[in-house]
């Protein structure tokens, strides 16, 4: 129970730096399963919104006062289980960012949705021991429907948020199996 109050609180503090995220619809939520620990600023949570349903990933580093959204697949949540012949196959999907003002790094990526941006992202890993290692740089692409990922992910703060995503995604599978938590 500490611990969901903790969580809460750490999302709550993060949302409330700028209220355009209430406008955005990602304030109404209930969270399934986090990462969060006392002694690391990152982690990764699984939220269901309870207007309709739908379930989100959150990315969130305290520590950089930043979060991001990736929407529920069944693909994505085991991307790091599915090693082929060649390896892993890259990992794709859209990094939504909240409360994002315009004039930084990236802002030529993706899409913007009032202050939603949009980044689609193409990142590189590797499995070793249980933990998945990142290969930078990560990379996007100047719009939604683009086929091909050519522009390097370069603001920070952004990058680390994809990185939490996808290393924390091991810790998250535990905590979803301790809770009984059943996903589509």
């Amino acid at each position: 129970m500490t611990k969901k109050i903790i969580l809460l609180l750490a999302l709550i503090l993060l949302s409330a730096s700028c209220e355009a995220a209430e406008n955005d619809g990602f304030i109404n939520f209930d969270p399934l399963a986090t990462t969060y620990s006392e002694n690391d600023p990152a982690s990764l949570t699984l939220i269901r919104m309870k207007e309709n349903g739908e379930i989100y990933f959150v990315a969130s580093d305290a520590s950089a006062n930043t979060m991001a959204f990736v929407k529920y697949s069944s693909e994505l949540y085991n991307f790091y289980l599915n090693k082929g012949e060649n390896g892993y196959p890259p990992l794709i999907f859209l990094l939504i960012l909240p409360m994002q003002e315009r004039g930084q790094l990236d802002d030529n990526l993706g899409a913007w949705q009032n202050t939603l941006h949009l980044v689609p992202t193409y990142a590189l890993f590797n499995v070793e021991g249980g933990q998945i290692i990142c290969e930078k740089p990560f990379f996007s692409a100047d719009s939604l429907e683009s086929t091909h990922y050519h522009d390097r992910i370069q603001n920070p703060k952004n990058e680390r948020l994809v990185e939490i995503f996808m290393t924390h995604m091991p810790r998250l599978h535990d905590e979803v199996n301790a809770r009984g938590i059943s996903l589509p």
